[in-house]
């Protein structure tokens, strides 16, 4: 046996990839329906769509990610403990703001993508604390993050980027930045694990 890279975590039994797509206002019932097409495992709410793939290597695909994002606000994905909270922002709104400069490729990342008229802000590859996480939600981490991501979205619209720092510092340095000072940061400072 050979040895072809290693990563800090411990891995469960378990094969299963969990989302959670989010919007801000209810869908109409056409978008709905597309996005019920979109995959056989989806079950489509007013405002949510939620999978569940179950085995290894089973996942959505970034081209279906994509399309879901086209009707949602927010993705939030776990699998195997490592998270992903995915924000579509619109770019007029956020014009002012140097996003790439928090942008981090590492083992865990901070991206911002173009989508058109909107940008997708990707925070990808963290471990979320779930004791810290139950108190702050409750019993539905996935839920609550997708609303923390409407939070997040909101705070960007108004300037605020201090959740951004936390964010880059967790994924850049491995810690979470000491002068979290916005609701969103604060939160974000409380649930992510360190590894």
């Amino acid at each position: 046996m050979k040895i072809i890279g290693t990563r800090q975590q411990f891995i469960a039994d378990h094969s299963s990839t969990n989302y959670l797509f989010f919007a801000a206002k209810p869908l109409s019932k056409e978008a709905r329906a597309h996005a019920n097409t979109l995959s056989s495992h989806v079950d489509v709410g007013s405002r949510t769509a939620e999978i569940t793939y179950h085995g290894d290597f089973a996942d959505l695909g970034e081209e279906r990610r994509r399309k879901f994002l086209a009707h949602y606000d927010v993705e939030v994905r776990e699998s195997y403990d490592w998270w992903t909270l995915s924000v579509m922002l619109e770019a007029e709104k956020v014009a002012k703001l140097n996003l790439t400069e928090h942008t981090v490729e590492s083992e865990s990342s901070l991206t911002f993508a173009p989508r058109g008229k909107r940008i997708c802000l990707s925070f990808d590859g963290w471990h979320l604390d779930s004791s810290a996480a139950y108190e702050e939600f409750s019993d539905n981490f996935m839920e609550g993050l997708a609303e923390l991501g409407l939070k997040l979205r909101a705070e960007l619209y108004a300037g605020k980027t201090t959740a951004l720092k936390v964010m880059q510092g967790y994924c850049a340095e491995g810690r979470i930045p000491e002068d979290a000072k916005s609701p969103v940061a604060r939160t974000l400072a409380g649930i992510l694990e360190v590894v």
